[in-house]
């Protein structure tokens, strides 16, 4: 009797010391809960950058510390409800940047709280500090739908989410992200959730796959906000639009409305007054018009 008492007492205290770990793991603040988890199925490592990654003009980015970090982070608002499927916002960062100086710099938490959408951000590390588009495991087809099925099973173990179903799934990015978002597109495994994509100055390459999911998809939106740089990139994709005979919308950022945001299926921002950095800044008006529930 002393014994099953004694193996009970250890299972009880396991099972609390458990939970105290799955809670320190969530740092809360007013504005909601963030974590960060390691994953099997985040970008990197890969087997693309073991040997690290050499730029055009012969900056050396080794392996460690740019592509070892398999860090996915996850946002939940304050304010989020749970229910039978969860709507995902993905966010992925550009050159030169990690996940705690995007958070930090963009005030990424901040707009999507603003925004007051009820879905959860996640935001997986890419190659970190690093001027490289490369975004490893999810250049393979299915991988998105690999990683989101890891970050929900992971959030019911959690007890953040009740059901690991995956609603409708957003993708944004700034800069670099380009190519993880395309790729994402185009065989990403989750064609059937993807509806939104947001292009924070984010337009250099690999723009077919966006133009063809819009064309081939009615439902699904496109936004693209573009600096002089990109002006070339964004006037192709219009090109190619019309001859597709996909409607959209080219408007100059000052002029901008929230019905603007909202009524164009495929919308072309153009800013002269906004620097490369400052386009994250519209992350919070794009989710904001979305059709997306409501916290």
């Amino acid at each position: 009797m002393y014994k099953t008492l004694a193996y009970l007492v250890v299972f009880v205290a396991s099972l609390c010391s458990t939970a105290e770990a799955a809670e320190s793991r969530w740092e809360k603040t007013e504005l909601g809960e963030t974590a960060i988890f390691p994953m099997a199925n985040a970008p990197f490592p890969h087997e693309s950058r073991k040997d690290g990654y050499t730029t055009k003009d012969g900056t050396v980015y080794p392996r460690d510390p740019h592509y070892v970090d398999n860090s996915v982070a996850v946002f939940i608002p304050a304010g989020f409800r749970k229910g039978p499927k969860t709507d995902v916002v993905l966010f992925f960062h550009g050159h030169r940047h990690n996940i705690a100086k995007s958070f930090e710099q963009y005030r990424l938490r901040e707009q999507f709280v603003a925004a007051g959408k009820n879905a959860i951000l996640v935001f997986p590390e890419g190659p970190k500090d690093a001027a490289d588009s490369g975004c490893g495991r999810l250049e393979e087809p299915g991988a998105l739908r690999n990683l989101l099925t890891e970050v929900m099973e992971t959030l019911v173990a959690e007890g953040k989410v009740d059901s690991p179903a995956i609603g409708r799934v957003l993708l944004t990015g700034h800069s670099g992200a380009y190519r993880v978002n395309s790729f994402c597109i185009k065989h990403g495994g989750m064609a059937e959730h993807v509806t939104d994509v947001c292009l924070l100055d984010s337009s250099y390459q690999l723009l077919d796959p966006f133009i063809d999911w819009v064309a081939s998809r009615k439902e699904t939106r496109l936004f693209s906000i573009f600096t002089d740089h990109l002006a070339p990139e964004n006037v192709h994709m219009m090109i190619e639009m019309r001859r597709k005979k996909v409607d959209y919308g080219l408007l100059a950022d000052e002029d901008v409305t929230a019905e603007d945001l909202a009524k164009n299926r495929v919308l072309f921002v153009y800013t002269a007054k906004r620097t490369h950095d400052e386009t994250v800044q519209y992350l919070e008006r794009w989710l904001g018009a979305t059709t997306l529930p409501k916290r």
